[in-house]
């Protein structure tokens, strides 16, 4: 499975979501009456229609997306490494944006198994925010990832990249530059992360129940 190839975006309605938005940014962000409603829940799967904040203008903007971009002749993608500034370039210039969730999930080995893991970071908001790319169109959008942070490298080869408070007005803005991002956007964590086993995700779960810590049986052993 890709890297980060599920993740939760938690229940918070449109007016919580406008309302932490714009604690971390200007005042007077708006909102897309025109856009699909995103999903919600605690098991968002790639081509779900998904909550994004971008920049239209001066001015950032509250919208939706599906998970997934499709180039011409390409296959669905639904993460971009950070480190590529050529295949993405002109959304680096033109097609930034955040993507709220609660966490993500990743798959490690115990006892033999693949086992599923969720992983967050300690923070005092309801929500973080993924940096992505959203498609010329609007109506797609991919997760930027990195290099993992120290802590969780056990994990994954690959983490999203998760935007600091400090970090995100100059990110959609374009503010921040495409060196000092790739250098720097989403390396503050180390330290913070929070990560547990949870029970395997069954097609159809959806509850914040799902994020529970849970521990993997143990393999049985023959002497």
């Amino acid at each position: 499975m890709p890297m980060c190839g599920r993740f939760a975006a938690g229940d918070l309605t449109q007016a919580q979501m406008l309302e932490i938005v714009e604690g971390f940014l200007t005042p007077g962000v708006a909102v897309d009456g025109e856009a699909e409603p995103p999903k919600s829940g605690h098991h968002i799967r790639p081509t779900n229609r998904i909550a994004l904040v971008t920049q239209e203008g001066e001015a950032p903007l509250l919208t939706s997306a599906n998970w997934q971009i499709t180039p011409p002749g390409g296959r669905g993608l639904i993460n971009a490494k950070i480190e590529n500034s050529g295949f993405w370039k002109d959304r680096w210039d033109h097609g930034r944006c955040m993507i709220p969730a609660v966490g993500y999930f990743e798959w490690s080995t115990t006892s033999g198994r693949k086992a599923p893991m969720f992983i967050t970071v300690k923070r005092n908001a309801p929500v973080l925010f993924f940096a992505g790319f959203r498609s010329e169109d609007g109506q797609g959008c991919v997760i930027l990832t990195r290099e993992p942070s120290d802590q969780i490298a056990h994990i994954h080869s690959r983490m999203p990249v998760i935007v600091s408070p400090e970090d995100m007005g100059d990110w959609l803005s374009g503010q921040m530059e495409m060196a000092a991002a790739q250098n720097h956007l989403g390396t503050q964590w180390d330290g913070r992360f929070d990560y547990h086993h949870i029970k395997p995700l069954t097609h159809d779960a959806e509850g914040a129940e799902i994020i529970e810590p849970f521990e993997p049986p143990q393999a049985s052993f023959d002497f």
